[in-house]
């Protein structure tokens, strides 16, 4: 049912079950919010989005006040500009207020607030809680002494990711977002993921910087430092320097990296080539001898680490198949090291969970993610948006369009699709659209050769259990299964570019980073791993073809523990 309100003199039309909020930002009436975040959580807790409603005797909290028919509302009156003023003061009494030193300074939806509204950073001081920081964790941060209880957190790691790391405990003056037990964050269920980083509206949830080690591996003598880029990337960088979402930026990001110091810039879409090629023929093998099904990817490292934590019984259903960034630098090290050149690999990543594969497997010297690389950019100088576009170096340059779909949900089984189908019919089959983006989880079923092939796509943490579950009680059968831990995939991985959610919604941003990396792919002269060039003959030239070798630089071996 439609009817109209008023809001700030204006007669807007809004639906029943809609909240104030909601029909205010739709058209574009600025109503600040700290807590909330829509379709997750909407505590009104902080107080910041009260406004004044005709006839009703105090100020209400319009995150969660449902309109009716003939509402009144107000946004800006002095009641509620002292109201909101006093709410954001009351946080700041608890509040550590060194900004400088903040990895959220200038990009802090609490800053901008209380700079909005001219708080007194003193008016509520007194006693403050004692608080740590927690750097137990392979890619996260936690301070809570910059904590304001917002709740976000709380919400995204138990509603969308489902690991439930966080809650809050203890009660009145010493609430504070906790995990289990109040242990360190290494010890919780936590996999890394950083989507708590990107609804964080402070500096309480951070990613650990290594740009000060990266820059020790460039001052290096007699090394060769090499930068390997991610798919994702390319499609968010550009928004740190003021771009539109999904701005697609390959060549001014190679540009930048090169100036930036580093002696080659390669492609972790040549890797993922590698990785579709390994990948399709494990499943080809798999769906050939019908043993070890269903086959999951391993190329996400938080949902990697998700299966080791929660479904060991189901590790060695993960594919040997290294993840790109991996594959590509197990490569790019012997290449140079069959030189007799001591090498440094710095891998630039959309994804905070990638900082643990140089714990695991040691062929990466660092990880930064997208938003580091921006500060590097700005760190050296370089005026990112006048630069020319450059390409990749070789060998490790080249790729198809398979390569490049896996930063998008969906990606890696269609890529590992238009191989196997071109390996066991001889035909290339265009783009299988069946298996891209959805609300969770999506199955597919695809004819090979008379054969039913059931496929499972999963992203999002929070949907991998009701497949996992469903499989352990025989009621599904999959032959393979792709998970992406972050929703939407790596084009929204927790180290992307930060977007502002008071006015984007992140399937919005999803869909724009998503549109440009298919868009790429549908103009790709190749679009199978099997015609990538630079693939073959490193296969033929640098490997020899030897087995032996190939499984040692591009598998993983799992362990019985």
């Amino acid at each position: 049912m439609e009817f109209e309100i008023i809001i700030d003199g204006k007669s807007l039309k809004a639906k029943a079950g809609e909240t104030i909020l909601e029909v205010a930002r739709r058209n574009n009436i600025d109503i600040p919010t700290l807590c909330y975040l829509k379709h997750l959580n909407e505590p009104a807790s902080c107080r910041v989005c009260v406004v004044e409603v005709e006839g009703m005797p105090k100020l209400v909290t319009a995150c969660s006040t449902k309109v009716r028919e003939g509402m009144n509302v107000k946004t800006n009156t002095t009641k509620v500009l002292k109201a909101r003023k006093t709410a954001l003061e009351l946080l700041l009494s608890n509040h550590n207020k060194n900004c400088l030193n903040c990895p959220k300074n200038l990009k802090c939806d609490f800053q901008k607030l209380t700079e909005q509204f001219m708080c007194n950073t003193e008016h509520y001081a007194g006693e403050m809680l004692e608080t740590t920081i927690d750097d137990s964790n392979h890619s996260l941060v936690r301070d809570m002494s910059k904590c304001i209880l917002c709740g976000k957190c709380v919400a995204v790691c138990s509603q969308r990711q489902g690991c439930s790391v966080y809650s809050k405990i203890n009660r009145g003056f010493t609430t504070k977002v906790g995990t289990a037990f109040d242990g360190d964050l290494q010890s919780s269920p936590c996999v890394g993921c950083g989507q708590c980083i990107l609804v964080c509206p402070t500096g309480a949830l951070s990613l650990k910087n290594d740009l000060s080690p990266v820059l020790d591996i460039l001052a290096e003598e007699d090394v060769v430092t090499v930068a390997q880029v991610a798919p994702a990337v390319r499609v968010s960088i550009a928004e740190e320097f003021g771009n539109e979402i999904g701005t697609f930026a390959e060549g001014k990001m190679v540009s930048a990296l090169k100036k930036i110091g580093f002696d080659y810039v390669f492609d972790v879409n040549n890797g993922a080539d590698f990785t579709v090629i390994e990948e399709g023929n494990e499943l080809i093998g798999k769906l050939q001898s019908g043993k070890d099904l269903p086959l999951f990817t391993s190329c996400c490292p938080a949902w990697f680490n998700y299966v080791e934590k929660n479904y060991p019984e189901f590790k060695h259903n993960l594919s040997s198949s290294k993840s790109p960034n991996e594959m590509l630098g197990s490569l790019v090290k012997y290449y140079f090291e069959k030189q007799g050149k001591k090498v440094r690999i710095v891998s630039v990543m959309p994804c905070t969970a990638k900082k643990r594969e140089i714990l695991s497997h040691g062929v990466i010297d660092k990880v930064i993610t997208t938003r580091e690389l921006g500060q590097l950019i700005k760190l050296k100088g370089i005026d990112f948006n006048s630069l020319e576009d450059e390409k990749f170096d070789n060998p490790f340059g080249e790729y198809t369009g398979a390569g490049l779909i896996f930063g998008v949900t969906g990606g890696v089984t269609e890529a590992a699709l238009r191989y196997a189908i071109y390996k066991l019919t001889g035909k290339k089959q265009d783009i299988i659209e069946d298996v891209r983006y959805s609300e969770g989880i999506k199955e597919v079923d695809v004819d090979l050769q008379g054969k039913t092939v059931k496929l499972a796509i999963v992203h999002g943490l929070a949907n991998a259990p009701k497949v996992l579950d469903a499989i352990k009680r025989g009621e599904k059968h999959y032959d393979f299964v792709e998970v992406m831990a972050c929703p939407g995939g790596c084009v929204n991985g927790g180290g992307q570019s930060f977007v502002d959610y008071n006015k984007v919604d992140v399937e919005e941003v999803i869909s724009k980073r998503s549109h440009a990396i298919y868009k790429a792919d549908g103009d790709m002269k190749f679009r199978t791993s099997d015609e990538n060039e630079s693939v073959a003959k490193i296969y033929n030239e640098m490997l020899n073809n030897d087995e032996h070798l190939i499984h040692e630089l591009l598998h993983y071996i799992h362990t019985e523990d």
